[in-house]
């Protein structure tokens, strides 16, 4: 599934800002923030998410990044360290950016840069945002999400609202409205694939299943002809119960319904069980 994680993240850098402003506003609403006098400082772990930022910064000012964007009376100054990236900005231009978003769903594609994530597990899908405490935040994705139909479920984890998103469908959808298409075909591509060799894992497990129960009934019933011919007890049973034994010796591969079908007059697998067991118990009787 690397090669999702990749094409995500790519994409996710080089999607052409519609809305330089309401993205950037979703990558400072989620970031961890801390208050130093008047400047707030935000920082992130992902390098991706560092160079979109200065990408939207370059989109928004049109001047060259070199470590201070200016963005008409507002400031990024960007700092190396050591693991993240951080950016200091007048704590006023901070709350600015957190107000409700112009464009909402270029917001979340911040928002969910910012601290989202997608997990493809051996079996299954789900698409995580833990958000911070601010009660705001959470208003606004409820809306979004809620606008395209989707419900996630939510828990707290560390005064975080976690939202979790299982269905593939929704994570098709919201990759989608994000503006990360080519990400949505490619998980659409290995759902079918996936959902295609399920399918015939079950089909083959079946088959094997089939073929065991099949082999075991066999040798069973091989074993009580072998005790109607030691015994002589050919006179004892039924006409068309001694024509199913012999053909079960004939044929000792075949299925019950097989064996039904090929018998003078057809019968029912049901039937041939229902014959297999009388059997059983008549000689069980007899000896």
């Amino acid at each position: 599934m690397e090669k999702i994680y990749t094409a995500m993240w790519d994409e996710l850098l080089e999607t052409r800002a519609s809305d330089a402003s309401s993205e950037l506003s979703g990558y400072v609403a989620v970031l961890p923030v801390k208050y130093e006098g008047c400047s707030a400082l935000i920082d992130t772990r992902r390098l991706v998410v560092a160079r979109r930022i200065m990408k939207l910064c370059k989109a928004m000012s049109g001047e060259r990044f070199n470590g201070k964007m200016i963005l008409g009376e507002r400031s990024f100054e960007l700092d190396k360290i050591k693991g993240r990236v951080q950016y200091r900005i007048p704590r006023g231009v901070h709350e600015s950016f957190m107000k409700p978003p112009g464009r909402k769903w270029e917001w979340f594609r911040g928002a969910w840069g910012g601290c989202g994530a997608l997990y493809l597990p051996q079996n299954g899908y789900y698409m995580a945002l833990r958000l911070p405490p601010a009660e705001n935040c959470r208003r606004v994705f409820d809306s979004i999400l809620k606008s395209a139909g989707i419900v996630p479920k939510v828990r707290t984890n560390r005064g975080r609202a976690e939202y979790m998103i299982r269905d593939v469908e929704g994570i098709v959808t919201v990759l989608s409205r994000m503006g990360l298409v080519k990400t949505s075909l490619l998980l659409e591509e290995t759902a079918v694939i996936r959902s295609v060799r399920g399918i015939a894992n079950k089909i083959v497990n079946c088959d094997s299943s089939n073929i065991r129960k099949t082999l075991t009934a066999a040798r069973a019933q091989m074993e009580l002809i072998d005790t109607v011919d030691s015994k002589g007890l050919w006179g004892e049973i039924p006409s068309e119960t001694a024509e199913l034994a012999r053909l079960r010796r004939a044929n000792p591969s075949a299925s019950l319904g097989e064996l039904g079908q090929f018998l003078s007059k057809p019968v029912s697998k049901s039937t041939v069980e229902y014959r297999w067991r009388k059997l059983k118990a008549l000689i069980s009787e007899i000896i």
